[in-house]
């Protein structure tokens, strides 16, 4: 083993936004992945510095000699040291899991009969998407997605395009709705091909765009000859709460191993971005005289939180006398994305909660929809 590490190199490559990974043996490039430099929405003007990791892979026939595992050591190592706060894949099963990655992100399907769309009626003009309207659909993208925890925040300098369908490998065919004035007022994303309609996401300036937005669907599927369609889309995204007056059903996967996955990189500074979020959870609920401190402790470090008149302090030194949250990073993820309850996790092998902190913790993380819109997706 020590002689075939001499052998071996490890480089990473930073270009355009995307750092590459690179395992050279013996000069040759023979396993890597990309991390993709991103931000990810965590509430209301909240991000986190997010690795969005892919491309992950090795040759044939140098697999089984332990390359993969060091090219994922090796960026966990430098993702912290680069300053990220979080990563996400989207993964295999029973392979992720050893380098500290939890599920955390569903999927979702909302599938309608298109014969029950008859109703909708289209009272905007649809154009297919253009460099023109970038702007705008990132606008709307953002006026939408803010507080839709892991969505990843777009750029004009650097979102251009949407990127793929409903799944890899599937390119986009993406249309716009315009007023009569010509404003752009929604968005649609299809899966380029006529062998099915189906929608990767949807964009709106106010919801009276959405009942042009489902005869548009309807009138797609009907061009093809297709008696139904399907978006994937969280089920409490204002849309999908839309098309259940038509009829709907929705299916969500939450996988045991591989799909979306995420970790935690840096605890402190995940956790310090997030405070004002914590505060505003506060705020709006009615315990807004909860003072309280205790110590949150996890294989990846540990952080003292004190919470006082509706601030969220946090501390590196812990008491004696602390209540504690003992929990591992990969369960302590899922808890921050609110893919799982404080009150599930606490079944959990490994996870010590003092339980009159719990009320609490169900306030500060409360179950959400996390989710990465496919366009975006790594």
């Amino acid at each position: 083993m020590k002689g075939m590490d001499r052998e071996i190199e490890i480089r990473h490559e930073p270009k355009n936004g995307v750092c590459a990974i690179r395992l050279y043996y013996r000069g040759e490039h023979v396993s890597g992945l990309w991390i993709h430099r991103l931000s990810a929405h965590f509430g209301q003007s909240v991000t986190l510095r997010m690795g969005g990791i892919g491309g992950v892979g090795t040759k044939e026939e140098y697999r089984m000699r332990g390359f993969a595992r060091r090219v994922m050591e090796y960026s966990n190592r430098y993702m912290l040291e680069a300053g990220f706060d979080i990563a996400a894949l989207f993964g295999i099963r029973n392979f992720y899991e050893r380098w500290g990655y939890a599920p955390a992100l569903p999927e979702h399907r909302l599938y309608l009969n298109v014969e029950n769309l008859s109703s909708a009626r289209l009272n905007h003009s649809i154009f297919p998407f253009s460099d023109e309207h970038r702007e705008d659909v990132i606008r709307i993208y953002e006026l939408n997605n803010e507080e839709r925890c892991c969505s990843v925040v777009r750029k004009p300098d650097s979102w251009m395009w949407f990127t793929k369908g409903t799944r890899f490998g599937v390119k986009a065919d993406p249309m716009v709705l315009l007023d009569g004035s010509g404003r752009l007022c929604g968005y649609i994303s299809f899966d380029d091909t006529e062998d099915y309609t189906a929608v990767a996401e949807v964009g709106y300036s106010d919801p009276s765009v959405f009942e042009s937005i489902a005869a548009a669907i309807r009138d797609r599927a009907r061009e093809r000859g297709h008696e139904e369609a399907w978006l994937a889309i969280p089920p409490d995204h204002p849309f999908s709460i839309f098309l259940r007056r038509f009829g709907c059903r929705i299916t969500s996967s939450f996988n045991r191993s591989g799909g979306g996955m995420m970790r935690i990189i840096n605890l402190e500074t995940t956790f310090r971005k997030l405070a004002p979020e914590l505060e505003r959870r506060i705020k709006r609920s009615g315990m807004r005289g909860w003072e309280e401190d205790f110590l949150l402790r996890t294989d990846i470090g540990s952080l003292r939180f004190r919470i006082s008149k509706e601030a969220v302090h946090l501390e590196p030194r812990e008491k004696v006398k602390d209540k504690l949250v003992e929990i591992p990073q990969s369960k302590l993820i899922q808890l921050l994305v609110g893919y799982r309850t404080i009150d599930d996790l606490t079944l959990e092998k490994g996870v010590h909660v003092t339980p009159s902190l719990i009320p609490g913790l169900r306030l500060l993380f409360p179950l959400m929809n996390p989710y990465i819109w496919w366009s975006d997706r790594f």
